[in-house]
């Protein structure tokens, strides 16, 4: 039986076991966020350089002396680290419209991270009332 041409197929997929996942997200703010095994497969980088390919529309995020002028800084929080990426992506004019979970973040043997932007999956839940 086919489908008609009126439904959309989720790329998504089923949420993975978060023991064994990477889980990388960008917000609208163009803070990159990690997991720990993300963080882990980076090598526990204290800075990384980041880089786009516009032809391949992919960001890419390489551990770096924290010192380096163009280094980011990655930030440990509650749970996970965070990259303030705000002013490379307004360089290149990444604007994701709401949080984007990577769907394929892939960690070459080079040790460098790749995030496919066209790759994503928004996750950005319900908008909250104001009190």
């Amino acid at each position: 039986m086919q489908l008609s041409r009126d439904f959309e197929t989720f790329i998504g997929g089923p949420t993975a076991d978060a023991r064994h996942r990477l889980h990388i997200t960008i917000n609208r703010g163009g803070v990159i966020y990690f997991n720990q095994n993300a963080y882990q497969a980076l090598g526990k980088p204290q800075g990384v350089t980041l880089h786009f390919s516009r032809e391949k529309d992919v960001i890419a995020v390489q551990p770096s002396n924290v010192r380096s002028a163009i280094s980011f800084p990655v930030v440990q929080k509650r749970v996970g680290w965070r990259i303030n990426a705000s002013p490379f992506c307004r360089h290149f004019r990444i604007k994701p419209s709401s949080t984007e979970r990577f769907i394929e973040p892939d960690v070459a043997g080079d040790g460098i991270l790749y995030l496919k932007l066209s790759n994503t999956v928004s996750i950005a839940g319900t908008t909250r009332k104001k009190k």
